[in-house]
């Protein structure tokens, strides 16, 4: 008979766990990087289709009124409500409801005020003519965004904020909808002093000024 091979006891070498280690820490930091941007983009792509559901309704309010609403900002997303265009449901009420904010309608529904939804709309205080679907350009006026609550900036309130404050979903006129980061806006990001977006009439981004600032939030 040959020399015996010598047969290994089934533990691992300090070396073998340091390695094993080391691999279920990348793991992890991949995990803690990679998972809120997967929960991120999910929130966006929830929050464009209750805009486009949105949408939908504010057309046959035109379809029934000639124009869209003539409300300026929230209550401009709850004339659809308001009108009884749609059911007046838990499904029906969380179109109005960013998923980013993780909150939606209460059971009785007593939270679908214009103070409570995520969205707001246009100021149309003195506008001689309601915005319609064929209206030029219809595609570049913002119409319905994420609101943006007035704060301090710092963490706490930032991570309160839509999208924890990485950017803002919004409505065309046109009925596109899309999301825009926070950095294209100033913030931290652009070395401004808001690190946050901006909307209302203060906004550094031109599409964004006609609409109204929540400023009960």
């Amino acid at each position: 008979m040959g020399p015996q091979k010598r047969s290994r006891n089934g533990g691992f070498t300090l070396i073998e766990l340091l390695m094993v280690m080391a691999i279920i820490a990348t793991l992890a930091g991949l995990g803690m990087v990679g998972i809120p941007r997967m929960v991120r983009q999910a929130n966006i792509t929830a929050c464009n289709a209750h805009l486009d559901a949105v949408y939908k309704s504010l057309v046959i309010y035109q379809m029934n009124n000639k124009y869209f609403p003539r409300a300026s900002g929230a209550q401009f997303v709850l004339a659809v409500w308001d009108s009884q265009i749609v059911d007046h449901t838990q499904k029906d009420a969380e179109i109005f409801f960013c998923p980013s904010m993780n909150i939606g309608p209460d059971p009785d529904l007593g939270n679908v005020t214009p103070e409570m939804i995520s969205y707001t709309g246009p100021d149309q205080v003195g506008s001689r003519k309601g915005l319609a679907p064929q209206d030029r350009n219809a595609n570049e006026k913002v119409i319905v965004c994420d609101k943006v609550p007035a704060g301090n900036g710092d963490k706490e309130h930032l991570d309160s904020l839509p999208h924890a404050a990485k950017g803002i979903c919004f409505l065309t006129l046109g009925g596109a909808t899309d999301f825009i980061d926070s950095s294209l806006f100033g913030g931290s990001a652009g070395g401004q002093d808001e690190p946050y977006p901006i909307i209302g009439p203060e906004s550094p981004v031109e599409k964004f000024q006609k609409l109204v600032v929540d400023e009960d939030n």
